[in-house]
């Protein structure tokens, strides 16, 4: 082993063969959190245009519902590729979600309860600050410097990790469509 260089397997080994790849911790839960949202919005424009779920046709829910489940897409997406400006952007939108959530809190402890309530202000609670929590990680940074857009992440890539992501997102998103509509 090489001094300073404590993964390396000989002196003429290169660095990038020798040392582990950061890993970046949260990514799988934060594209399947953007994309839930995406199957969430989608799903509450549809029932808007088909006067479901207690929704009324209304253009602008359907129209905002659908730019927003794109641009929510596109993030899950450039998250899932290590677009690392998008990170922080993640980081910023957690935050917020969180804000929503003490919110909501609030909300509940003076007595305006609903189970909807409960189980969207337990997701923006529970998942939001730990996102951020996770995508801070110096490894998690690290990461998304290497990866540079190219992805290549363990959980993330390949065709049956997006399907089992997406399918995750598809069912949670849907699901929280529903709760809200209670």
């Amino acid at each position: 082993m090489q001094p300073g260089r404590p993964f390396a397997a000989s002196v003429d080994a290169p660095v990038s063969e020798a040392t582990p790849h950061p890993r970046p911790h949260g990514l799988g839960i934060a594209v399947v959190f953007d994309w839930a949202l995406t199957a969430q919005l989608t799903t509450q424009a549809l029932a808007s245009a088909t006067h479901n779920l207690g929704f009324t046709p209304n253009p602008l829910v359907i129209g905002g519902g659908l730019v927003a489940a794109a641009c929510l897409f596109a993030l899950g997406e450039g998250l899932r590729r290590g677009v690392p400006v998008l990170r922080l952007v993640q980081i910023g939108l957690m935050v917020i979600i969180s804000l929503v959530g003490v919110a909501s809190l609030v909300m509940l402890v003076t007595g305006q309860f609903s189970g909807s309530l409960l189980f969207t202000t337990a997701i923006e609670l529970g998942y939001a600050p730990w996102l951020v929590w996770r995508l801070l990680d110096k490894e998690t940074a690290a990461w998304f410097t290497m990866a540079q857009g190219r992805g290549g992440a363990p959980h993330v890539s390949g065709w049956q990790w997006v399907a089992v992501l997406a399918a995750w997102a598809i069912v949670w998103g849907v699901v929280v469509a529903w709760a809200e509509s209670l």
